[in-house]
């Protein structure tokens, strides 16, 4: 069974269609989609941006594709990379949690990319997303907890997604899919230890362009190893000590896993949020006055403690992955969104008092919990009295509408009309022949 595991990976990216994929997740596809674009509006003119989107405007090359905040056009790949760093720097893009991953930064920029480039229908495209979508949640189920605690899973199996997003646009054989999936995986990398820097960035839109690479050159008749996910020497052995493969293993066109899927409420890592839903509840039923506060102490699962648990603020990079700071912005501000990410905040010497006064350390429970995001916070004042929260897993869900709200505010920058109308676009793009609507919003960015 093991050696047919990627081909019948193979067979069901080839062989899923629109009409198979139950509408809720057509609909929640949809938002997805809203979502990514608020993130790359937020995106667009981060460091990280600017270098990539000049790098390759140099280069230049075929015009197959929209660079967000580029003018013309460039080749599919460099388009998707680009515009994948674009879609993650700002720290807002959805994830999945057993997966500890950001599909929907490694599947958006390759189907638009390529959608443009072949001009494909809505439908072709949210069925690409679906797919991909599926395959990074299917993947980095596989391989972690144990992968994530080297490699970025958004990097490593994020280029299998968009290797199988691109597949799907590409109209690959299942052959040809079959070798790309070989190809991608050993194309595929990203490390954890880039988090803090701007490389984290360069992980995603390493996948995006990657993903397209392996697809084009299968195309071509590139072959890659048949076994490359599950062999002895594959990817799951190399980069996990998982061995249950039953993600893999269950596969079909009803099969499209949504658990555990979340969209981004708070500007910092994801491992951030449940000590900060557990700070906010605090904050909300006692209203603690920061003067008082002589200590906080954080318990929560490992990775989380291991990722966030120290103090960093030098850049916005760091602080994003730095839960003292993020709790401390949180007790001052009420809020923590990317304004508590500028340089006036981060150097704010009241943020970085408090912030010194946060103590994170692991709880055995909440580690055995993990993929559940456990979290407790006690805040104790200097009179003695103590006020405690816990929470058992992160509150990320966010319905729809204020998915709608978090797009519009990023957006304030654009025409409200052109903004409006492709909300509208988005909604109803399964009955457009083409994507032409969403493409010209991205030359608005």
């Amino acid at each position: 069974m093991e050696d047919k595991i990627q081909q019948n990976l193979a067979n069901f990216i080839v062989n899923c269609r629109y009409e198979s994929i139950e509408p809720r997740l057509i609909t929640d596809m949809k938002y997805r989609v809203i979502d990514w674009l608020g993130c790359a509006i937020a995106g667009a003119d981060y460091p990280q941006a600017i270098i990539g989107r000049q790098l390759f405007a140099d280069i230049g090359g075929k015009q197959d594709a929209v660079i967000i905040g580029a003018s013309g056009k460039y080749p599919a790949a460099c388009a998707a990379m680009v515009n994948g760093i674009i879609g993650h720097v700002s720290e807002l893009d959805d994830g999945h949690r057993k997966a500890i991953g950001h599909p929907g930064s490694v599947t958006l920029p390759v189907a638009l990319a390529l959608g443009e480039k072949l001009n494909i229908t809505g439908k072709e495209f949210l069925q690409a997303l679906a797919i991909g979508y599926d395959l990074f949640i299917r993947l980095g189920q596989t391989v972690n907890p144990s992968h994530y605690a080297y490699w970025h899973t958004t990097g490593t199996c994020g280029a299998f997604a968009a290797t199988a997003t691109a597949a799907s646009i590409m109209k690959l054989t299942a052959e040809q899919t079959n070798n790309a999936l070989g190809i991608v995986a050993t194309l595929s990398g990203g490390l954890t230890v880039s988090f803090g820097s701007h490389a984290k960035a360069l992980n995603i839109g390493h996948a995006c362009q990657n993903g397209i690479y392996a697809a084009c050159l299968a195309e071509g008749g590139f072959t890659g190893a048949p076994d490359a996910i599950t062999g002895k020497k594959g990817f799951i052995a190399a980069t996990s000590t998982q061995d249950n493969h039953d993600s893999l293993i269950h596969c079909g066109e009803t099969g499209l896993l949504s658990d555990t899927a979340f969209y981004k409420v708070y500007a910092s890592c994801g491992h951030t949020n449940s000590p900060l839903d557990a700070t906010f509840n605090l904050l909300n039923s006692h209203r603690p006055d920061p003067n008082n506060i002589v200590k906080i102490e954080v318990e929560t699962y490992r990775i989380a403690v291991s990722l966030t648990g120290e103090f960093k603020a030098d850049n916005e990079d760091q602080a994003k992955f730095s839960l003292p700071y993020c709790m401390a912005v949180a007790i001052l501000f009420g809020k923590v969104s990317l304004q508590q990410f500028k340089p006036d905040v981060l150097s704010d010497p009241a943020v970085r008092a408090l912030a010194k006064k946060i103590v994170v350390t692991e709880s055995s429970q909440a580690t055995q919990r993990f993929p559940k995001r456990q979290a407790s916070v006690t805040i104790t004042l200097n009179n003695g009295q103590k006020y405690t929260d816990s929470v058992s897993d992160s509150c990320d869900i966010a319905d729809y509408d204020l998915i709608e709200k978090k797009f519009f505010d990023a957006a304030q920058a654009i025409d409200l009309n052109a903004s409006e109308s492709v909300i509208y676009y988005i909604k109803t793009m399964d009955q457009y022949a083409g994507i032409t609507p969403l493409i010209n919003y991205l030359r608005l960015m």
